[in-house]
This record gives C-alpha cells, structure tokens and sequence, in this order.
C-alpha cells in the first residue's frame, strides 16, 4: 500500500509540475501528436496504477497482466514510436534510445508474462515506467543542485538523465538481468539508428542505391518509418514539421532546434 500511496504523490506531482511549466513547450512540440501524446500518459498510468492496486491488494508481487494490460503496452509502445520520431530534447543519439527500447521490450515482456504466466516479466515491464519519473528527479537534481549547475548546458543534463533513469528503473524490478538486458538494448539500437542512417544515405544517392537488395530497400524503410534512425536522416527524410519548426527549450541543444 505504501508503494501504491507513493506513486500517486509522485506521478501526480511530476504531472502537475509539468503541466505549469512545461505545457507551453510540449503544445508546441507536440501539436500535431497530442492524442499520442495524451494515449501514451494515460495508457502508461493506466498499467502502473493497476499493477500496484493489484500488488497492495494480493500483498504479494506474483502480479499477472490481463487482456487489458496487454492492449494499454502495446499502444503505449505505439504512441512511444510515435513521439520519439521528432524527439530533440537532449543529444538525441543518447535520449532517443532509451524511450526505443522501452518501446521494443515492453511489449515482448507484457505479452510473454500474460502468455506464460511469468509475473517477473510484467513486473520488469511496469518499473519501465518508472523512468518518468525518475529522469524528472534526474533533471532536478542536476539543474537546482551545485553537482552540475553552470558546467554543463540543459541539454546535456537531459542527455545524461534519461539513460540513466530508464536503466535504474528497470533495474529497481529486482528481476535478474533485466536491467543488463535493457542497457545492451539500448546500447544496440544506438548502433541500429547509426546504420540506418547509413544505409537511407545510400537508398538515397541514385548511383550507390542502385545496388541495394530490394529487400535491404524495404527493411530500411520499415525501421526508418518507426524512427530508427538519427534525426539529421529522418529531418531529409520525412520533412515533418515537427523536425523544422523553432522551439523554445532549454533542453534542446543549439545543434537540433
């Protein structure tokens, strides 16, 4: 019960805390995915709260996902996808990763603990989730603190927040290797997004991308469709506004505003 009664006092006082300060911000970033963005915060709730109501009333952590649980993952990890694609706080190659994991594992986890009644699984998938909250306590601390205050730029500071509160979420699960697991996913689709880059570089030069396998052609396309890729390919690319338009964030580093 006390987990439960702390997670309602810290979603809702990061919720609120944004809502004030940084609405303006995430309007005009978000202006054409704010269903996205309004499916991904209520869905991601939505499996938090229940999986602790459910915890606090069975005292125990053998806590199964259902059907429901199953179908709020995947369309968080659908909004995730979604977002992600014109996300540019931070250094992207660093924060943009993370969320792509999450969006990659989570669903795989979710199913397989509903499929194979595996509780450890759903558990590591709900403490995901926690990297919300933990990358806004990252943020704090480093921005009103004396540790980084005035040597590094805010982006940095979200640069350096978001893996590490994604990968100390997974890892509070205290489900063995899950968080081992999550970093070297992450570490891997760093490696993903530069590839695919590479390879959208040369689709796009009409000499060298006459030599590319129709079936490399199609799984490029498919992964940089999802947002597998780095900013700069996906801004030639896509041409999606939400890539151009100027934004007011601290956050978001001189080289991608």
């Amino acid at each position: 019960m006390i987990a439960l009664i702390s997670r309602i006092i810290a979603f809702t006082t990061v919720i609120l805390y944004h809502t004030v300060w940084h609405a303006p911000t995430y309007h005009a970033k978000f202006s054409k995915s704010k269903a996205c963005l309004f499916i991904h915060i209520g869905t991601g709730l939505f499996e938090n709260l229940q999986y602790w109501v459910l915890q606090a009333q069975a005292d125990h952590n053998n806590v199964l996902p259902n059907t429901m649980d199953v179908l709020f993952c995947f369309l968080w990890s659908w909004t995730s996808f979604v977002l992600v694609r014109t996300l540019r706080r931070g250094d992207p190659r660093t924060t943009r990763p993370p969320y792509q994991a999450a969006a990659c594992l989570r669903p795989i986890a979710t199913l397989a603990s509903y499929l194979f009644n595996i509780p450890s699984l759903h558990t590591a998938s709900v403490h995901a989730l926690d990297g919300f909250i933990y990358t806004r306590l990252a943020i704090f601390f480093f921005t009103y603190t004396p540790y980084l205050r005035g040597a590094v730029t805010y982006s940095t500071i979200y640069a350096i927040s978001l893996p590490l509160a994604a990968a100390l979420s997974v890892h509070n699960s205290r489900v063995p290797g899950a968080s081992l697991v999550f970093i070297l996913v992450m570490a891997y689709i760093t490696q993903l997004n530069a590839w695919v880059t590479c390879r959208s570089k040369r689709l796009r030069d009409p000499q060298a991308g006459a030599d590319v396998s129709l079936l490399e052609r199609y799984l490029v396309r498919a992964l940089r469709s999802l947002g597998f890729a780095e900013l700069e390919e996906l801004r030639e690319v896509s041409k999606e506004r939400a890539l151009e338009k100027p934004l007011t964030d601290d956050y978001i580093s001189g080289t991608h505003t």
